[in-house]
């Protein structure tokens, strides 16, 4: 596939906002000079704003909202936003920086992503150095508006966010670069913010789900 080609695969969702900024950057570049593409660019912002005018809300079906969650999952995280956290999540993770790369590659793939806990969430996992024996590690991929539910760490938890944002009832708003840490038998849930899909690597020993969230 050719550069342009991947950009104008990209044209519709930068059309609803939904670009990771580095990603966004490239298409605004690439369609400053190419009128070809300008020209799809704005169909496609006109096509967006026909399709919001005038529609009543409604609440979607279900079966509507599993495609919609569904079609999230496929949007792929932009591999140049992924660069900038390498020497960290090396770190994290005990692996070298090229073994991270390779990691990211996978992140950036579509087809590497299964079901995770909870509607609207997706996971990679992967096999981290020997500093992280015993610890589930991996990527987890949430989608915009998504809540992820109310967990207890049965042993320390450490996170690397790579892109959106989220409201973390334990740590607040969460954003790219961030290295929330929670210790053991400690709780929380967090809500993705953004109008992008919310991911993060993470380095945990063990969750449970089967706990009760606390009443107001």
């Amino acid at each position: 596939m050719t550069a342009r080609h991947h950009l104008r695969d990209l044209l519709p969702v930068h059309a609803l906002g939904s670009l990771a900024p580095d990603e966004a950057r490239l298409v605004d570049e690439a369609v400053a000079g190419d009128a070809g593409l300008a020209d799809e660019l704005a169909a496609l912002v006109e096509a967006a704003t026909l399709i919001g005018d005038g529609v009543p809300l409604v609440a979607p079906a279900a079966a509507v909202r599993a495609r919609l969650l569904e079609s999230i999952a496929a949007v792929p995280v932009g591999a140049g936003a992924l660069e900038r956290f390498a020497a960290r999540f090396a770190a994290i993770f005990d692996v070298t920086v090229e073994r991270t790369r390779e990691l990211f590659a996978h992140a950036v793939d579509p087809a590497s992503w299964e079901k995770g806990p909870g509607p609207g969430a997706w996971l990679i996992h992967f096999e981290a150095g020997p500093a992280c024996a015993g610890a589930d590690t991996g990527f987890v991929k949430c989608a915009p508006g998504s809540q992820f539910p109310w967990h207890r760490h049965l042993g320390p938890e450490q996170n690397l966010i790579l892109a959106g944002e989220a409201e973390d009832s334990r740590f607040g708003r969460l954003r790219p670069g961030d290295e929330p840490a929670a210790e053991a038998g400690s709780e929380h849930e967090f809500r993705v913010v953004s109008a992008e899909p919310f991911v993060y690597a993470v380095r945990v020993f063990g969750v449970d789900f089967n706990v009760l969230r606390p009443g107001p």
